[in-house]
């Protein structure tokens, strides 16, 4: 009888150990992760302007001195461009590097989208036919030609084609530390990214960024996913859309060959990596989230059938690509990272979301109301809020 029960005692420590286990790898997953990120440092923040020194009592005398005869000062001219340096892209109109029809921008910000007059009604959207699997080694594509007007820098894992000039060091720091954070989510979706260049369109300003491009006054960035190509402009914000654009790039071609990801999947990725991997937060982001805990957003059915925000108000656009990123933060986050790729993966061939759902996740989430009722606990139970940057 001791014998029996020592080893039911045995047992029961080997089964409480193995959960022990199992539960600190889960928790400690993303502090480890955590480690492992590199540091964002934006070249383009613009530095608050030293205060004026004080001047001291001979200054002063000097100010306060009769004026004597002006002195003509001549206005400096700037320095010429080291020869064979190409032109600006303003001042060659014909210059293209427009970004194929299907490129996509950032998501919206307090400045960019205006109002609109009504809201259309969430339509359904159909269920796309089944494609061939996607072949995750894809192959290389050819470096773009250089448009006049820029000029090339290769690194590791980009092309850069920027305006004017070469990019800088400090530009190449930071794409290439976005990159390896980007991978610590992304890996799994684009393994082709470990060799293979993505390349980048940096324009001086937004006025050129428009002018070739031909994007409105809103958009911050663009990306085409077949060609791999990013287009974005010198400014505060570029980090978080650099990494919005490059998780496009990254995620959304683990869907080329196949079943199209759906809007909310796409952007929710996209959304979750500018805060967690970018480290930079829509101004939006916050506020949105506090309406989801408090029992806002769109039922799940109709969030999920969405398939563009075009002619919404700035609110409703706002309040759904928080929605899209706390909803996909709850199924990578907070579940396993497999059952997510499982999940993406099912979607690419061509199952119905609530199919992709059950076969990837298991039960409890046999309908997309279990994932509903569960990321709604979660919320409540463990505010987000507090995670944005």
């Amino acid at each position: 009888m001791d014998a029996l029960l020592k080893l039911r005692v045995l047992i029961w420590v080997l089964v409480v150990s193995l959960w022990g286990l199992m539960v600190y790898q889960y928790l400690g997953e993303e502090e480890r992760e955590a480690a492992k990120m590199q540091a964002i440092v934006n070249p383009y923040i613009r530095e608050p302007a030293p205060p004026a020194p004080v001047p001291d009592e001979a200054a002063l005398a000097a100010l306060n001195a009769p004026a004597s005869a002006p002195v003509a000062v001549l206005a400096p001219q700037p320095a010429a461009p080291p020869p064979g340096t190409p032109r600006p892209i303003a001042d060659d109109p014909a210059a293209r590097v427009l970004p194929a029809p299907e490129a996509v921008g950032p998501a919206p910000s307090t400045d960019r989208r205006p109002p609109a007059a009504a809201q259309p009604p969430v339509a359904a959207r159909p269920q796309p036919a089944p494609r061939r699997r996607v072949q995750e080694d894809r192959s290389a594509l050819p470096d773009p030609p250089l448009p006049p007007g820029f000029a090339k820098r290769v690194t590791r894992h980009f092309n850069v084609y920027s305006e004017q000039y070469p990019a800088s060091d400090r530009f190449v720091e930071l794409i290439e530390a976005l990159h390896g954070n980007l991978m610590l989510d992304l890996a799994p979706f684009s393994p082709w990214a470990k060799d293979q260049r993505v390349t980048i369109y940096l324009f001086k300003s937004q006025q050129t960024y428009r002018q070739v491009t031909g994007r409105p006054s809103w958009s911050g960035g663009a990306s085409s996913v077949p060609k791999r190509k990013v287009y974005v402009y010198e400014s505060e914000e570029l980090p978080g859309i650099l990494a919005h654009e490059l998780t496009h790039i990254y995620f959304d071609a683990f869907f080329i060959d196949g079943v199209a990801n759906p809007l909310w999947l796409s952007e929710g990725m996209a959304t979750l990596v500018q805060v967690e991997r970018g480290l930079a937060a829509p101004n939006w982001l916050r506020d949105n989230l506090e309406i989801l805990e408090r029992g806002g957003g769109i039922p799940i059915e109709s969030f999920m059938a969405v398939s563009t925000t075009s002619g919404w108000n700035d609110d409703r656009v706002r309040l759904w690509y928080a929605q899209a990123y706390s909803v996909v933060r709850f199924m990578i986050r907070t579940q396993y990272r497999s059952s997510f790729y499982k999940f993406s993966a099912n979607l690419r061939d061509g199952q119905r979301a609530d199919e992709a759902l059950y076969r990837a996740y298991g039960a409890p989430y046999n309908r997309l109301k279990a994932l509903e009722y569960a990321w709604r606990y979660e919320l409540t139970r463990n505010s987000t809020v507090s995670r944005v940057p």
